[in-house]
């Protein structure tokens, strides 16, 4: 078993920073129906506090990340764009320590610049996508059963709360249940017709939706990382 498999199966840190990772989750899912609702107009209470908590949240999990040791190439070159990580520990005290005076300009500032808001969110998209990423190599592991699989699945998602969803893989889910349910009365009809059987030639196009997805999920990867400052290309094939 490699290093990281060992890590993933046998480490409590692997399982507690996964739950930390889930609750800044739950403090961006709350950033993100703020701004679904919202939108970034004029500065709100609300808006700092909920961006203030969601960032906050995600500095616990860089801490948890470096305290446990993980490595990922595009986690740690992002976490060494400028002074990011600094001011975003000094945001984190402010957050949950009492402060006598109100945030300060440069605060205030990181929660206000596109830059930096872009930074955080692909930081914490990477965290999610290094988390599935382990979770599946265990769960892919030869000496595991397709059941076993699915068990390590569950468990790390009851004991962590959650497992994180690839993109757009509810909406794949739910296209590929649509397909076979079309695909089940057609053929429990009979109907032969050119118009069953040009239906049934559309139906095995789910395959290539995946693959199209997948490509354009790997752009839009490859441009997040573009708008931080990393090369796409020292990163992703």
């Amino acid at each position: 078993m490699s290093e990281l498999q060992n890590i993933c199966t046998n480490s409590e840190l692997f399982f507690t920073w996964g739950r930390y990772l889930y609750w800044a989750e739950l403090m961006h899912r709350n950033w993100d129906r703020y701004m679904a609702e919202k939108g970034a107009g004029p500065e709100l209470p609300e808006r700092l506090a909920v961006c203030s908590y969601w960032a906050s949240s995600l500095y616990v999990v860089i801490e948890g990340w470096e305290a446990a040791k993980f490595k990922d190439p595009i986690i740690d070159a992002l976490l060494v764009v400028c002074d990011r990580k600094d001011v975003l520990r000094r945001l984190r005290n402010g957050t949950f320590h009492y402060q006598p005076t109100l945030t300060s300009s440069k605060l205030g500032n990181f929660l206000n610049s596109y830059d930096c808001l872009l930074w955080l969110y692909t930081l914490h998209t990477e965290f999610c996508r290094w988390l599935r990423d382990c979770v599946e190599l265990v769960a892919s592991s030869a000496r595991l059963s397709a059941e076993k699989s699915e068990e390590w699945r569950q468990e790390f998602a009851r004991l962590a709360g959650w497992l994180p969803l690839r993109p757009a893989e509810n909406e794949l889910e739910e296209f590929r249940k649509l397909t076979a349910q079309a695909r089940e009365k057609l053929d429990a009809s009979g109907d032969d017709s050119r118009a069953a059987r040009d239906l049934r030639a559309s139906l095995g196009e789910y395959d290539t939706a995946v693959i199209q997805t997948a490509a354009n999920v790997r752009q839009a990867r490859r441009d997040l990382l573009a708008q931080v400052g990393l090369n796409p290309d020292n990163y992703i094939a």
